[in-house]
C-alpha cells in the first residue's frame, strides 16, 4: 500500500500572523467550540466557510505555517494575492510557487476568525492523491494562540477559551497519559522523545497520514543506513508534488511516558524536501488516532491521553 502523506509548507517569510485564537469572536458566554471532522485517509478534514462562501474541505495541520489555500479556490473566492510567488518547502521535488494572501473571514462551526495569513498554492496534486478536493489547510496562523483539542476517537476538534487541564503540569504521567512541553519553530517540536533508545527532537504533525517518519539526518544518527537500503520503496505526495521514500520498522519509540514497540516508519530520502529539519522524527496521525491530543499554544504544553 502506498502512503498518502502531506507535509509542511514553510515560506520562511517575515510576516505578521493575522489571527490569534480569540473567543471574543465567538458567541457570548461560549467557552468551548466543538467541530466535527472527517478522518479521511488518516487526514483531518473540516468544513470551512471563507467570506461566507463554501463549505470548503480544509485539512487541520500543525505542520503548515502559516496556513494554505488552493490557488484556484483563492481566485474563486476573490482573494488578493501577492504579485510575487515564492517556492515553499515541503515534501516533493517539483517547483510549486506560493502567493501570500489573507483569508478575511473564516467560519469553522460557530468559531469565526478574521484575517488569517495564508499561502495560495496549487493543491491539485494533493487532491488527486487523496481522492478528495483539498481547498485549503488550516495551520499555524489559525492555531497560534489557541488551545485546541483533537479528539481522534470522537472525531471532534474543540477550541477552548481556557485550558481544560489547569493543573496538568503537576499531575504524574502514565502509560495512557503524558504531558510534554513544546517549542515552536515552523513545527510543534517536542524534546521528550526517544527513538531506539536515542533522544531526538520530534515534530507533532497532524497533517501527516503516517505513523512515524525519519529525516535523512536521523537515519544516519541512529545507524540505520542498512535498514534504509533494504526497506521497501514507496511514494508520497507533499506540497511540491511526488517523492520517493522507503518503509520499514523501528525497535521502539517513546513519547513522554508512552512507549510503542516495533512501529512502522517511513525513511525519507535525501533531496525530497526533508533535509536539515529542526526535528529528527515526525509523529503522524496513524499514531495519534488512538489519543485525545490537546495542544495549548499559550502554555506550550501537549497532552496525549487515551480516552
Amino acid at each position: 500500500m502506498k502512503t498518502r502523506t502531506v507535509h509542511c509548507l514553510s515560506l520562511y517569510l517575515l510576516i505578521a500572523l493575522g489571527c490569534i485564537c480569540s473567543f471574543a469572536q465567538v458567541q457570548a458566554k461560549e467557552q468551548i467550540v466543538e467541530v466535527p471532522f472527517d478522518f479521511y485517509h488518516n487526514e483531518i478534514f473540516l468544513q470551512v466557510r471563507v467570506n461566507g462562501k463554501g463549505p470548503f474541505n480544509m485539512m487541520l495541520d500543525t505542520g503548515t505555517d502559516p496556513s494554505a489555500v488552493d490557488l484556484a479556490t483563492a481566485r474563486e473566492i476573490g482573494l488578493k494575492l501577492d504579485s510575487k510567488g515564492r517556492q515553499g518547502s515541503g515534501g516533493g521535488t517539483d517547483v510549486n510557487l506560493a502567493y501570500l494572501t489573507k483569508l478575511p473571514l473564516v467560519d469553522i462551526g460557530s468559531l469565526s476568525v478574521k484575517n488569517i495569513t495564508a499561502a495560495a498554492i496549487d493543491l491539485s496534486k494533493v487532491s488527486t492523491r487523496l481522492g478528495r478536493s483539498v481547498h485549503g489547510v488550516l495551520g499555524h496562523s489559525l492555531l497560534s494562540g489557541c488551545i485546541v483539542q483533537i479528539d481522534y476517537p470522537g472525531r471532534v476538534v474543540r477550541f477552548y477559551s481556557k485550558s481544560p487541564f489547569p493543573k496538568t503540569a503537576t499531575q504524574p504521567n502514565t502509560s495512557k497519559r503524558t504531558v510534554m512541553p513544546f517549542r515552536y519553530n515552523d513545527n510543534v517540536l517536542i524534546r521528550d522523545v526517544e527513538v531506539d533508545g536515542t533522544k531526538m527532537v520530534a515534530n507533532l504533525d497532524t497533517g501527516s497520514s503516517g505513523t512515524f517518519d525519519l529525516t535523512p539526518e536521523a537515519i544516519t544518527l541512529l545507524g540505520l543506513e542498512e535498514e534504509f537500503k533494504s526497506a521497501r520503496v514507496s511514494t508520497n505526495v507533499g506540497y511540491n508534488g511526488m517523492s520517493e521514500h522507503r518503509v520499514g520498522n523501528l525497535k521502539n519509540v517513546t513519547i513522554g511516558s508512552i512507549s510503542v514497540d516495533s512501529p512502522p516508519v517511513t525513511f525519507f530520502v535525501k533531496g525530497t524536501g526533508h533535509d536539515k529539519r529542526p526535528w529528527g522524527i515526525n509523529i503522524g496521525n496513524v499514531f495519534l488516532k488512538d489519543f485525545v491530543v490537546t495542544i495549548d499554544y499559550r502554555a506550550k504544553l501537549i497532552t496525549l491521553e487515551r480516552p
